[in-house]
């Protein structure tokens, strides 16, 4: 899921030392080598694109986040609750022929599936794991509001943005290189306080992603919800390898 990722300009010769940030709905994580703090945000950030206010809020945090900084070039890594962003699963259709061609179609996807009209649809940022021979694609959206802030903060302060990504996106990742040999069917999961998200895939491809509200809200537990979504994909729970991903990752900062 690497191409979920969005990558920022730096260069590797000028990207300084590594901050890592992490965004929630109700806190940020800074994590600068040994160094780790925690900013309470004065409001829980909703789903969907952030308003003025909120926008607001979380800038006047990221400037005091900024300010006690070290000195000297830094580059960020970044990741984002799953409740601030969007997932969803792309049908392949035959004759696509261009990454602009499978943009279009994630963007025609997510309205259909979020009810946007063209210019709701138009504020957010699609990224797509297009995996070549693969028959469905996972996507991954954030606000282009949210993004225009983080550059425009760090930017002002010498800080470059290295990547940008989920912290699903970000927990697969970071174990995925450790299967050999994948299991036909797995289920991967990571709850957080923020929301659960869930995902399926075969051997090849992915068949399912979503982020559901958290677990408290939902009043029910984990098994009840990873068998829901099996069902949904036409598999059985007990035909699976269940994963829960472990955020933050372990050994790897936030």
């Amino acid at each position: 899921m690497s191409r979920l990722a969005i990558k920022g300009f730096s260069l590797p010769w000028l990207q300084g030392s590594a901050v890592h940030l992490d965004i929630g709905r109700t806190r940020l994580m800074v994590q600068h080598g040994q160094s780790l703090n925690r900013h309470k945000l004065p409001s829980p950030i909703k789903s969907g694109t952030p308003g003025t206010d909120a926008l607001a809020e979380l800038g006047a945090v990221l400037e005091a986040l900024c300010a006690a900084l070290p000195e000297g070039k830094k580059t960020l890594e970044i990741t984002v609750s799953d409740a601030l962003a969007r997932c969803w699963i792309l049908e392949r259709l035959p004759g696509l022929a261009s990454p602009r061609e499978i943009e279009g179609l994630a963007y025609d996807r997510m309205q259909q599936l979020y009810g946007d009209n063209p210019a709701e649809a138009a504020q957010w940022a699609v990224r797509v794991d297009a995996t070549p021979f693969a028959s469905h694609w996972p996507a991954i959206a954030l606000p282009k509001s949210l993004l225009d802030l983080l550059l425009e903060k760090f930017g002002a302060h010498g800080c470059r943005i290295g990547k940008i990504q989920t912290r699903f996106v970000r927990s697969f990742n970071a174990q995925s290189g450790n299967s050999i040999h994948p299991p036909k069917h797995a289920v991967y999961s990571l709850e957080t306080a923020d929301g659960l998200t869930i995902g399926i895939r075969n051997a090849r491809e992915w068949q399912a992603l979503r982020t559901h509200p958290p677990l408290s809200l939902l009043r029910t537990d984990l098994p009840a919800m990873l068998r829901r979504d099996c069902r949904a994909v036409d598999l059985r729970i007990e035909d699976c390898h269940l994963q829960a991903l472990r955020w933050p990752v372990k050994g790897q900062g936030l």
